[in-house]
């Protein structure tokens, strides 16, 4: 492997653990587990309601985390649970959770447009185009490893 390929690995991993560390410390400041930031994240983005299963590939989580963290904030009055066709179960913000997701996700998503907005458009369009087939080559090839669940 050459020079330039172990630098930019490097600081892709590095990037990508600072990112991590800074979602995580937005969550405890929230007052959400990290789990729970993705749900509200992912309900807000996905609009009027959400399968469990779409909640879990949208959040990249497994079905058992996604539950517990639904079933806490059900508990809590976060979120409603609803039957949906066959086993399907639908999750849905009460009045309390869009609250919580226009006081502590919105200012993320904010936080998060300000950042792309600091790149160049050309930046962007890179980023936008080099990341995602990053993400799938890697994908692939940490599979092809054995790493697949």
């Amino acid at each position: 492997m050459t020079t330039d390929l172990l630098s930019l690995q490097k600081t892709i991993n590095a990037a990508s653990k600072r990112i991590e560390e800074a979602y995580h410390r937005a969550a405890r400041a929230a007052g959400l587990s990290d789990s729970a930031f993705d749900i509200l994240y992912a309900l807000h983005v996905a609009g009027e309601g959400c399968s469990q299963r779409q909640l879990c590939e949208l959040c990249f989580t497994r079905k058992q985390t996604v539950n517990s963290a639904i079933k806490r904030l059900q508990q809590n009055g976060t979120v409603r649970v609803e039957a949906g066709p066959g086993r399907a179960t639908h999750i849905f913000l009460t009045a309390q959770g869009r609250e919580l997701v226009n006081n502590r996700v919105i200012p993320i998503i904010d936080a998060e447009t300000t950042a792309l907005s600091s790149l160049s458009p050309q930046q962007r369009t890179a980023l936008s185009a080099g990341l995602p087939r990053y993400a799938d080559a890697l994908v692939e090839a940490l599979d092809a490893t054995g790493g697949r669940r």
